[in-house]
């Protein structure tokens, strides 16, 4: 056997396993991730709809909560994930409505923006210095990009609507208010099918 086919035959198997121990690592680990990613999306519905702990499908499939307070009380207003292309690929947005389908906050759910730009939009920030945080006293109120989009509805939900394009983030900043507009036009399709307000599907509860 030459030392060409040998190279070559040692080189084709190095592969296979390496092909086979990601399949491996895979199997094991996807539905982790799943769960993982699940229980974040639960967690950030009770965060958007302030006030609410229980989540209902307004429609099988439809991907719109309304959300309750208590388990029979009145609906305070629906949740919606809306998802659009950013810089570094989709990004996901999810957005608390009330009843009037103006939004009550937004917050990213997952994305792939770079670290120090595109991302800078998802973080929350305080103004809070680290002689506040040694010597204690009165904190700041935490705040983040994504704040301009409470209480707006959907056509003012775009740049350059009280939602600036932050400097070096135009196409993250684009992608997110298109997520959101996603989100809220979901929401809409999903109450025009003639869904009561006060029924659905599938609950959950937040804890």
């Amino acid at each position: 056997m030459s030392s060409y086919v040998r190279f070559t035959l040692v080189l084709t198997l190095i592969c296979i396993g390496a092909a086979g121990g990601v399949g491996v690592v895979y199997l094991f680990t996807r539905g982790p991730i799943a769960q993982k990613a699940y229980l974040t999306e639960c967690e950030l519905r009770s965060k958007v709809l302030p006030g609410s702990r229980y989540f209902r499908e307004v429609s099988e499939g439809s991907g719109v909560f309304a959300g309750r307070a208590a388990e029979d009380g009145p609906v305070l207003g629906y949740v919606a994930v809306g998802e659009a292309g950013g810089y570094g690929g989709r990004l996901q947005v999810m957005v608390g409505l009330d009843t009037d389908l103006a939004v009550t906050a937004a917050s990213v759910l997952s994305h792939n923006e770079t670290p120090g730009l595109g991302a800078e939009l998802t973080k929350v920030q305080s103004a809070d210095t680290l002689w506040t945080a040694l010597l204690g006293g009165k904190h700041s109120p935490t705040t983040s990009w994504m704040d301009r989009f409470a209480h707006k509805r959907k056509g003012e939900v775009a740049l350059g609507s009280g939602i600036d394009a932050k400097t070096g983030c135009t196409i993250t900043s684009r992608a997110i208010v298109n997520a959101a507009r996603s989100a809220i036009d979901k929401a809409e399709k999903a109450l025009k099918k003639g869904v009561s307000m006060n029924t659905g599907t599938s609950e959950e509860r937040t804890k």
